[in-house]
């Protein structure tokens, strides 16, 4: 694979763009840009993009069964229906102390919500890593990061992997049947000049891939920790990736603005926009929260 297989999916030039996913039964694209706050959906060549009207961040979205989507907004959950285009509070329960904000979070293959949050300045370990219940109670799943990204868990959902980006590791813990995390472990640990570990996902044979943020890099790497691949990424800050398509063998990534960049010259890079290309390793379908029943 080549730097030419990559492919512009969307021009968004997005200041950070993030947590983008592949909604299976909609055959749409969605990702956030996190300082719009923005949301973009791609479905059918065609963009839509919404300005949301709470909050002043987008940590992450994730797929809800009742075709909404929720957002971690600054300290807060909301629910936003795309059709409607309307905003409502889901769970205004708080990440911590006040200089610390939600950011990546996904759903596992069991249907749970799990959430990271970050320091706003990235200097001190305050944030922490939490699993959210469906009526949008927070239990503490770990601690003491200074910004918490990824998650992804593996094909059987019995191991979850965790970007502890500050610290420059992915870790990896045994996730049992009622959502218990154990055996914390350093899953992989990469260099001062080897980017930042953010954005994660799982292919359908069990490899980790992780978009290193600053580096300009993606690596595959196997359950047993080996790089079995190290894929050269279209702009040096690259945040998130997922596997979309019909067959899941497109890989999706969002960047975001190059060092330097300001509103004025963005539109002189590619920075910021949704890159796409195939791989020859399929994905795995996209969970979503199960609300309609609960709540």
């Amino acid at each position: 694979m080549t730097m030419t297989d990559w492919q512009i999916g969307s021009p968004t030039h997005d200041r950070l763009g993030e947590s983008i996913l592949w909604h299976a039964q909609e055959e749409a694209l969605y990702w956030i840009d996190f300082y719009g706050p923005l949301i973009h959906r791609l479905k059918q060549g065609a963009l839509t993009t919404w300005q949301i009207g709470v909050g002043k961040m987008i940590g992450s979205l994730v797929f809800v069964d009742d075709g909404r989507l929720l957002l971690a907004v600054d300290r807060s959950l909301h629910l936003f229906d795309p059709a409607t285009r309307e905003t409502v509070l889901f769970a205004d329960a708080s990440p911590g102390p006040d200089k610390v904000a939600y950011n990546d979070g996904k759903i596992d293959r069991a249907g749970r919500y799990w959430l990271g949050t970050y320091e706003m300045s990235e200097t001190e370990p305050l944030a922490a890593f939490y699993r959210v219940s469906a009526g949008g109670v927070l239990t503490m799943a770990d601690d003491g990061f200074v910004v918490c990204n990824g998650p992804a868990f593996s094909p059987d959902n019995r191991t979850l992997y965790f970007s502890d980006s500050v610290g420059r590791r992915i870790l990896a813990y045994d996730l049992d049947a009622g959502g218990n995390l154990s055996r914390r472990r350093t899953f992989a640990q990469f260099p001062a000049d080897g980017g930042l570990p953010d954005g994660l996902a799982v292919d359908s044979g069990g490899d980790l891939w992780c978009a290193l943020y600053g580096a300009g890099r993606i690596v595959r790497i196997d359950p047993a920790g080996e790089v079995k691949l190290s894929l050269p990424a279209p702009e040096p800050n690259v945040t998130s990736l997922c596997f979309g398509g019909a067959d899941l063998k497109t890989l999706f990534v969002t960047t975001g603005w190059r060092n330097g960049t300001t509103a004025q010259t963005r539109e002189k890079d590619t920075g910021g926009c949704m890159f796409m290309r195939p791989v020859d390793r399929a994905g795995l379908p996209e969970p979503v929260l199960a609300l309609s029943a609960a709540r």
